[in-house]
């Protein structure tokens, strides 16, 4: 019981500091959320990359998921690099 309680409050408190990261990124200029959005992308792609990569070594075989895993973290990096992922502003 006290347990699940323990969850429960970790869950809420991460969630609260994650609601006031994401307002005060909503105040910060526009080109600070796309140099912000830029490293993001490539964090994530290349953590997606080696998460696949790590897990087919792991297994000792290659699956159709870790191969699309590490597709997909190669596609972000890939469209982050030729500015694809770059939002247009009107």
């Amino acid at each position: 019981m006290e347990k699940g309680i323990l969850i429960l409050l970790g869950t809420f408190i991460v969630v609260a500091i994650l609601h006031v990261v994401s307002m005060k990124i909503m105040k910060i200029s526009e080109a600070k959320k796309s140099s912000f959005r830029k490293v993001f992308f490539y964090i994530y792609g290349v953590f997606l990359v080696l998460s696949g990569i790590l897990q087919c070594i792991e297994k000792d075989e290659i699956r159709v998921v870790f191969l699309i895993q590490s597709l997909c973290g190669l596609a972000f990096v890939i469209l982050n690099f030729t500015g694809k992922m770059e939002q247009k502003t009107s």
